[in-house]
């Protein structure tokens, strides 16, 4: 913990140098006052030695009086001592001393110079100056000792001693204190920042320094602030930009994908995840291998595009679907070095089927507006041209340019129809109907035609009322349109049969008829406008254009209901029309 902490670094650094200057200074300081105390002490014992020497060469015949006022003066001292030998040989105690002494002690003694020395038993536990005296009278020389024993100086030295030892600990003490403000109030500001710092990884911007001095550490403090502030503002503005790019690829309906250059994805919208979904299930890739790399198809193109450097397009058929894909290179922030690509594709599968139908539409128009065109020309023609003088001739031909003309309005008719039942504009007058007398008021309208064709048509409706909310005359023209069709489509000696049910909910009309049959390849296309199976199975020129069945179904479906078909080839063909069942406790409504 002390490891991780600023605040105890910068105590411990601080103690740990004061303390380390007061314990040196405080022994230096011992080792100072030791030697003072030695010295002073020296010198008292040279002022003494050199009293008696004055004592003794000025009045040499009283020699232990002199001796005895000279330790009256010693006894100032703690257990000072002086001894006198005049004069000094090598026999006696003085001169024994006198040869232990060195060369330069000896010459310094020789020449009236004091000498301190420090002896004992126990190595320095006494202090002596030894002073050379001479006797006027005799000229003999002598030797005169003052010694003092080194504990009588213990007493000072312990107290100073305990005087600096107490300053060193009172130092100390008052020196944590202080390093601990000192270290708190410098390390305030960087705790701070250290806590702005991981708030920051977290997402939190809000942290402020607050800043109270004006050093070093203080414009750190306001330059944290301004940093802060200014990645506040730019991550708001890169998550606003964010937050703006995601929601418009997410509302995208073309799939964009992003790839680095190896072809690994690195974004991709919804539709894009959809599809490479689809497209990895399909291919049963590894789970390691999925939603990471580029299809094979995109992988090549993605090659050619960074090979060549410019954006390509290119229409693949992918999965059954037709795409328009266009890819463009990604540059590094040099511009000039590519590091991936973004692909956008569409799936252009519908608008090539709706062209496709805009042609055959055209194409269709155009040929059945031909035939009758070319007849009425042709006969307008030979009219004008006076052909025939026989009223009945001319007749005839007045009356097959009358019928073309009456087709061409029923082609149109049936257009504008379906034109306005696609766009949502056609207008039904909803009511309550009974669907058992339209079914018989249908059947009854086609039984000459079906006579005349040598066909069997039955009828079958519930004894009960079977009441449904719909517009009389679009399902009157529904019910046409296909009995119609299973008359024409019925050979001679077959049967077509009108058959009403009735559920809980709906009435289900069905019209089964005996006669060709629809190939199965074209019963995905029989609602298609001009669709037309098997030509061959139209009966000369009474043939249909091709737009009654999509009118049937989209006013089956602007009724709430559904129009199924089952069919096999060369045994008939059913159509079921499924209408919900009116309200009955409900007003007839009208749109």
């Amino acid at each position: 913990m002390i490891q991780n902490s600023i605040v105890a670094k910068l105590w411990l650094t601080i103690v740990g140098m004061v303390g380390l200057v007061l314990l040196l200074l405080s022994f230096l300081l011992q080792q100072f006052f030791d030697n003072y105390v030695y010295q002073q002490q020296g010198a008292e014992l040279q002022r003494v030695a050199y009293s008696v020497q004055t004592l003794i060469e000025k009045n040499p015949a009283s020699l232990s009086s002199n001796v005895r006022l000279a330790n009256n003066i010693a006894a100032i001292f703690d257990n000072a001592n002086i001894v006198v030998q005049v004069p000094i040989n090598d026999q006696n105690t003085l001169g024994k001393v006198f040869q232990s002494f060195n060369q330069i002690d000896k010459q310094l003694f020789l020449k009236g110079s004091p000498v301190i020395r420090e002896a004992g038993t126990g190595g320095k536990d006494r202090l002596s100056v030894y002073l050379l005296v001479k006797n006027p009278r005799s000229g003999t020389t002598g030797m005169i000792q003052v010694t003092q024993k080194m504990s009588t100086l213990d007493a000072p030295l312990t107290r100073m001693r305990n005087l600096i030892e107490f300053a060193v600990v009172l130092g100390v003490l008052l020196t944590t204190g202080l390093a601990f403000v000192v270290s708190k109030n410098l390390s305030r500001p960087l705790v701070q920042m250290n806590k702005a710092a991981e708030d920051m990884a977290h997402g939190n911007f809000h942290h402020r320094i607050q800043v109270v001095t004006n050093d070093e550490v203080g414009r750190l403090g306001r330059t944290f602030n301004f940093l802060t502030n200014e990645l506040e503002r730019t991550i708001a503005a890169l998550s606003v930009e964010k937050d703006q790019l995601s929601s418009i690829l997410s509302s995208l309906v073309d799939g964009v994908v992003a790839a680095d250059g190896q072809g690994k994805i690195t974004l991709a919208n919804p539709p894009a995840l959809r599809r490479l979904t689809s497209f990895y299930a399909l291919a049963e890739l590894p789970s390691s291998d999925r939603d990471k790399r580029l299809p094979a198809p995109l992988l090549a193109m993605m090659e050619n595009v960074l090979r060549v450097n410019q954006t390509q397009t290119r229409e693949m058929n992918w999965q059954g679907r037709d795409y328009v894909f266009v890819m463009t290179p990604l540059y590094e922030s040099d511009g000039s070095t590519p590091r991936g690509v973004v692909c956008v594709f569409r799936d252009i599968t519908e608008e090539k089927k709706l062209d496709r139908l805009r042609k055959d539409f055209i194409a269709n128009v155009s040929h059945e507006l031909r035939t009758p065109l070319s007849m009425m020309q042709g006969y307008s023609e030979a009219l004008l041209d006076e052909f025939g003088d026989d009223p009945i001739s001319r007749r005839e031909l007045t009356g097959i340019i009358h019928d073309e003309s009456l087709r061409m309005k029923r082609l149109v008719n049936d257009l504008l129809d379906l034109a306005q039942l696609e766009s949502g504009h056609f207008q039904m007058n909803y009511e309550q109907i009974d669907f058992g007398e339209l079914t018989e008021r249908v059947g009854r309208k086609f039984s000459q035609l079906a006579a005349d064709q040598v066909v069997t048509l039955e009828t079958k409706v519930p004894s009960e009322h079977v009441i449904i909310l719909a517009d009389a005359d679009r399902m009157e023209q529904v019910c046409t349109n296909l009995v119609d069709n299973a008359i024409r489509h019925t050979h001679e000696g077959g049967r077509v049969a009108l058959t009403l049910t009735r559920t809980e909910k709906f009435a289900r009309l069905s019209v089964a008829d005996t006669g060709s049959g629809i190939p199965k390849d074209d019963l995905p296309y029989i609602w298609e406008r001009f669709y037309k199976a098997d030509k061959a199975r139209t009966r000369g020129a009474s043939g249909g254009i091709g737009l009654g069945l999509s009118i049937t179904r989209h006013i089956i479906l602007e009724h709430g209901g559904d129009i199924m078909v089952n069919s096999e080839e060369g045994q008939g063909t059913t159509f079921t029309v499924s209408l919900p069942l009116a309200d009955l406790t409900l007003a007839p409504q009208e749109e």
